[in-house]
């Protein structure tokens, strides 16, 4: 199916992938503002301690803290997604969340010490979990094979519509003094519930959710929401699309014991397991101690306050506009590819940015450095930001698709736990005070990731879940299956042998 039949066939199921992926919007928000509220003068002010020259910093530790509250949140999210998403689906799970996370906001909102601050942040961040893994297993079942590049490309893209506008919400603050200069970034998440919940209320479960549960009445009634009306098979592609569900997911109960956590270690099911964790991971290792602290690194490397918060609004757009781009490298070129030259162009990238750190520090050696993070940014957005996301979503059997998501992104949540514990140890002026010279360290993760992507990361661009199925169970090399064939006596076979 061509991307334009596909669109034609299903345009509601693009429609609903892309109302759910809308819940992301909130994490990029917060992950991004918590990282910028760390050089906001208002919120230093509140939170931190003087430092001897009329100026306020918080606290090594307590930036840590900060900095781990929302991915502790995650981690625990993420397993209850797991466990709620394959119980009650998709839209219950949504929907119960959104509703949890409208009443956990007034913890931070209302805080007057960092204490509390730390408590809203974790309490909000178990939402944020639920919708990280939630929003791209959703995109990955609604799509048609020939649509998953880019309705999971959408998912970054809804993180970075997040980021922007934490940083224009910022930026048109940074001037006020009191404490609605922090307060109200806080109160603008309330916004997004308002908002997505009435719209999700009409949303079709996820029809794989639905024929795992035995449900196939029901599946094909949400395929058919999910398609046209006007095709004139309309009745027999539904019952077709259910039909490979149900094979695809009887093929899967026959090659594996069950559907636990455990069984995302065993068999091929290891390497999906591998490959999801790593390839997430990497998203954060790659720009460590740097990316999610971005306003912070600007003012460490020599930019006034001001400026530091302007080029994170640029950098909001540059998300926006990178991931437009990204559509159409992700939707011409294979994830193996896209992966194997991002790794490498941000090693390349933060090796200058390290070395333009090395020399006397001046204003223009200041620009140099923020200048070459975002070169590196947008090698970012192009390539391992959306294929992330893409590889994750498709990688993993039909059956553990929750499971295996929730073990990735709690890699990727191991991985900025990380960063957030030694960031503040390396950046903070009275720490570590490393400055642009962190550049060298996320450029040797980069270097590492590189290096693990050709030897273990296959191509899985174009095929169906099924065959994927078939082409980890015959232990192939990763290079080796972009070329490898799949017919329907493979499938046979397998069942067989199974």
């Amino acid at each position: 199916m061509t991307v334009y039949k596909a669109i034609k066939t299903y345009p509601k199921a693009c429609l609903w992938s892309m109302a759910v992926s809308l819940v992301i919007i909130m994490d990029g928000y917060d992950t991004a503002l918590m990282g910028s509220l760390f050089g906001f003068p208002a919120f230093q002010q509140q939170f931190g301690q003087p430092v001897g020259d009329g100026t306020y910093q918080l606290q090594a530790k307590w930036q840590t803290a900060l900095g781990l509250a929302s991915p502790l949140g995650n981690i625990v999210g993420i397993y209850i997604n797991a466990i709620v998403t394959e119980r009650w689906g998709h839209k219950k799970a949504v929907l119960g969340s959104l509703v949890f996370l409208t009443g956990v906001l007034f913890i931070p909102f209302f805080s007057k010490t960092v204490e509390v601050l730390f408590v809203g942040q974790l309490l909000c961040g178990l939402a944020w979990g639920v919708f990280t893994t939630l929003a791209p297993a959703y995109a990955s079942e609604v799509a048609p094979v020939a649509l998953r590049a880019y309705l999971e490309t959408f998912v970054v893209l809804c993180w970075g519509i997040g980021q922007f506008f934490s940083y224009a919400a910022i930026y048109s603050l940074v001037h006020h003094t009191d404490q609605w200069a922090w307060r109200i970034p806080l109160a603008v998440q309330w916004v997004w519930p308002v908002i997505i919940i009435p719209l999700l209320l009409f949303a079709p479960e996820s029809p794989w959710w639905l024929v795992r549960h035995g449900r196939l009445v029901e599946a094909e009634q949400s395929v058919k929401r999910l398609s046209s009306r006007s095709d004139t098979n309309y009745e027999t592609q539904a019952k077709q699309a259910v039909a490979l569900m149900v094979e695809t997911t009887n093929l899967e109960k026959a090659l594996t014991e069950g559907a636990s956590f455990v069984d995302c270690f065993r068999g091929s099911n290891l390497w999906r397991t591998e490959i999801g964790c790593i390839i997430w991971a990497s998203q954060a290792l790659c720009g460590f101690a740097i990316s999610n602290y971005a306003a912070y690194f600007y003012e460490q490397a020599g930019l006034s306050t001001s400026n530091a918060y302007k080029m994170t609004i640029g950098q909001g757009g540059i998300h926006f506009v990178c991931n437009i781009l990204s559509i159409f490298i992700t939707g011409r070129y294979g994830r193996r590819a896209i992966a194997l030259v991002g790794y490498a162009g941000m090693t390349g990238a933060m090796l200058l940015l390290g070395f333009l750190a090395l020399a006397h520090q001046t204003t223009p050696l200041g620009y140099g450095q923020a200048v070459m993070f975002l070169v590196w940014y947008c090698t970012y957005q192009l390539t391992i930001g959306p294929t992330g996301y893409i590889v994750v979503g498709e990688i993993s059997s039909s059956r553990l698709r929750s499971k295996s998501i929730s073990i990735a992104r709690n890699a990727y949540n191991v991985a900025n736990i990380f960063s957030a514990t030694v960031v503040p140890y390396t950046l903070n002026p009275t720490e570590g005070n490393l400055k642009g010279k962190a550049g060298f360290l996320a450029a040797a993760f980069s270097l590492i990731c590189l290096a693990w992507g050709y030897f273990r990361l296959p191509e899985s661009k174009g095929r169906t879940y099924e065959e994927l199925d078939i082409l980890f169970s015959r232990n192939l090399k990763a290079r080796e299956f972009k070329h490898a064939s799949v017919d329907d006596t493979d499938v046979i076979e397998l069942a067989k042998t199974a």
